[in-house]
């Protein structure tokens, strides 16, 4: 998946509005509403949980767990194994409207709505720099290629909202210092292993559309060292897992396959206008449409393998692949079929066979989905609108819920095999 996860927005309105349905707690909604067919599985216990008014997170290195708190504004760190705190910072009143952190070579680093930028030592939460502000707009989570931490805040254009700018830049990760600055663009990622950062590049036009040239940016200088046309969509690009290849969709929608160090094209081939993904193996590329179409494609040459439309409505399928099936959600809140009455709408989980795109099963539910599977041995987790969920891998059937985590704020995390999210009271952390 693309990470440009933190953007609050249609998610957040949703989320909003269902909350009068679904109570207070969130998980009342489910014996109010009850899914037809679909029986409420086991409840789990937490690992630990830590209480707190958080508002971005988690990110962690293995043994801590990072997160931004809202009051009092600044900086938290806890103990992976078991939630406890090791250390917290307040910071200036810029905090308040923080973005999502990343954790890097022992710093923490957080970029805020107004464009200040701030580096912490991991270790304690000791200040180390602040640079800025380097302009406003909403924060992506910041890229670290190797002396240099990667900012992007997105630029709003919205009629309904303050106009912001955004900027792309590169700072020094020792002292805060500016290497580079460059207008904002809708896409903003790494290419593993490569120390090469994807962005749209040259002038940014007033058009609804960014249809810039997607480049491979050289981290110290920010030029640009091979282009490539692409379509206006944000999510118009995906990267091979171990970076071997970027793909692609070009201006008239053709999916196309690129070397990532020279920038040559290897194969193009006919798709249509949507979100791509590549598989974590490497076999094969995935295109999906807002009108729920999926289409799976050769990762060598481009090749059709299928077809299908896996909704009927307006929706995002988000996918994971793994162990010869892909499993997929309805995401981001978008529902299978119409809206709820009550201001929300209904989401799905199924799997389909990778070589043939045959429905292997599926569940629909009246609750939205909110985040990519996430396949850890035989569980297929999801996060709804009150609860992670497990779905057996080989049956769709529910195996467990916890209740009272939700990734609204940000992405759950995965590491070692312990699942670690985000909600308005604090962290959870589930042993899977």
């Amino acid at each position: 998946m693309n990470s440009n996860s933190s953007r609050p927005s249609r998610r957040t309105f949703l989320l909003t509005a269902a909350a009068g349905v679904l109570g207070a707690g969130g998980y009342a909604g489910w014996e109010v509403f009850r899914d037809r067919d679909v029986a409420a599985p086991p409840q789990r216990s937490a690992l630990w949980t830590f209480e707190g008014r958080l508002k971005f997170g988690p990110a962690g290195d293995g043994h801590r767990v990072y997160a931004v708190t809202d009051s009092p504004a600044g900086l938290l760190s806890l103990d992976a194994a078991d939630g406890r705190r090791r250390w917290s910072v307040r910071v200036n009143a810029e905090a308040w409207e923080a973005g999502p952190l990343a954790v890097s070579g022992g710093s923490v680093y957080v970029v805020s709505r107004s464009g200040v930028v701030r580096a912490h030592r991991a270790d304690d939460g000791e200040p180390v720099w602040s640079a800025g502000p380097l302009g406003t707009g909403t924060p992506d989570r910041p890229v670290v290629l190797g002396s240099t931490v990667c900012v992007h805040l997105h630029r709003n254009t919205d009629d309904e909202a303050p106009s912001a700018p955004g900027v792309l830049c590169g700072l020094d990760t020792a002292t805060g210092q500016t290497r580079w600055t460059a207008p904002a663009s809708g896409i903003f990622q790494p290419l593993p292993g490569r120390h090469l950062l994807l962005a749209r590049t040259g002038k940014l036009t007033d058009s609804p559309g960014d249809v810039r040239p997607v480049g491979a940016l050289d981290p110290l200088t920010g030029e640009a060292r091979w282009q490539a046309p692409a379509s206006g969509s944000e999510e118009t690009i995906a990267v091979a897992p171990d970076g071997s290849t970027v793909y692609l969709l070009d201006e008239q929608h053709r999916l196309c396959a690129y070397d990532p160090e020279a920038g040559e094209r290897r194969w193009r081939a006919p798709a249509m206008d949507g979100v791509i993904t590549a598989a974590g193996d490497g076999s094969c590329v995935y295109v999906c449409t807002y009108r729920g179409d999926l289409a799976a494609y050769d990762a060598k040459d481009g090749a059709l393998r299928w077809r299908r439309t896996v909704a009927k409505g307006y929706c995002r399928p988000v996918i994971t692949q793994r162990d010869g099936r892909l499993f997929v959600t309805s995401g981001e809140g978008f529902g299978s079929d119409s809206l709820f009455t009550m201001g929300g709408k209904r989401g799905y989980v199924l799997a389909l066979s990778v070589d043939s795109g045959k429905e292997l099963w599926r569940v629909d539910r009246m609750e939205a989905c909110w985040s990519a599977p996430a396949v850890v041995g035989d569980d297929v987790i999801v996060t709804h609108d009150s609860a992670w969920w497990s779905y057996d891998a080989r049956t769709g059937k529910p195996r467990w819920r916890l209740p009272g985590v939700s990734s609204v704020m940000d992405d759950p995390l995965v590491a070692s095999d312990v699942l670690y999210g985000l909600s308005s009271g604090g962290v959870q952390a589930l042993r899977v």
